[in-house]
């Protein structure tokens, strides 16, 4: 089973387009995708329609649910009054120009998706995310305490969690002392608006077969940043997300 996933485009087109272009590629058997599609970029429509027109299945992210319930304001990562007041702005904007039809599939997107693929020990419980398991909105970052993040797992009957939301691509290898067994947290990174010093865009290929273990590839596909950042600057989405994209 190949499996590609996707998260976090955040109204970039041409950095989804992109990706999904290297995704025909590799040929998966699925493609999943872990919300926030919207706010930051001019294109919250435009991605939305792209998904729904690839079929593809989608969790709610954190933005997506405050904008599917048209909330003009809601917490993520502001880090200083100017940040907040861009947000607004952004806020504003993807409100005003969303379809009713868009903010109808964002109110209906789920917040997990199961799997069981086949692997050498037997099938595996994978779980798929946009935040933790807890929560849409708490960040699983790749130093999230061991233990806990354990515990979430058990609780939550997953031996492969995958997540979104950090912006931040890692796999981190846990050992359960409970069970005397192993977990894997798998972030995908993000497609529209990467975190973590790269500014291409960032998705998951994992691959599971019976008998041959699991593989883990992060992928980078580079996209026409400088076109996104002008069209930004040219729209009413704030100047800071067009600078941000570059600066990753």
């Amino acid at each position: 089973m190949k499996i590609a996933v996707i998260s976090d485009i955040h109204a970039n087109l041409p950095a989804l387009e992109a990706v999904l272009a290297d995704i025909g590629k590799h040929k998966p058997d699925q493609v999943y995708c872990l919300g926030d599609l919207v706010n930051f970029a001019p294109w919250p429509n435009e991605v939305i329609d792209l998904l729904r027109a690839h079929q593809i299945p989608t969790l709610c992210g954190n933005h997506d649910l405050a904008i599917g319930l048209n909330q003009s304001d809601f917490a993520f990562s502001y880090q200083t009054p100017e940040e907040r007041e861009a947000g607004l702005k952004a806020i504003a904007y993807t409100n005003a120009v969303l379809t009713d039809s868009n903010r109808i599939y964002l109110r209906s997107l789920p917040k997990f998706l199961r799997l069981e693929p086949e692997l050498p020990a037997g099938k595996a419980q994978v779980l798929l995310t946009h935040g933790s398991p807890r929560s849409v909105g708490e960040y699983v970052f790749e130093d999230f305490p061991e233990g806990t993040l354990v515990r979430i797992m058990d609780e939550y009957v997953t031996d492969i969690l995958i997540m979104g939301h950090t912006h931040r691509p890692y796999y981190r290898k846990l050992f359960d002392k409970q069970a005397g067994s192993y977990k894997w947290a798998i972030n995908a990174g993000s497609v529209g608006k990467p975190k973590d010093g790269d500014a291409r865009a960032a998705y998951l290929m994992l691959t599971t077969a019976k008998g041959a273990g699991l593989d883990i590839g992060i992928k980078r596909v580079p996209y026409p940043v400088q076109q996104v950042e002008q069209a930004i600057r040219e729209s009413r989405v704030p100047d800071i997300y067009a600078t941000l994209l570059s600066k990753a």
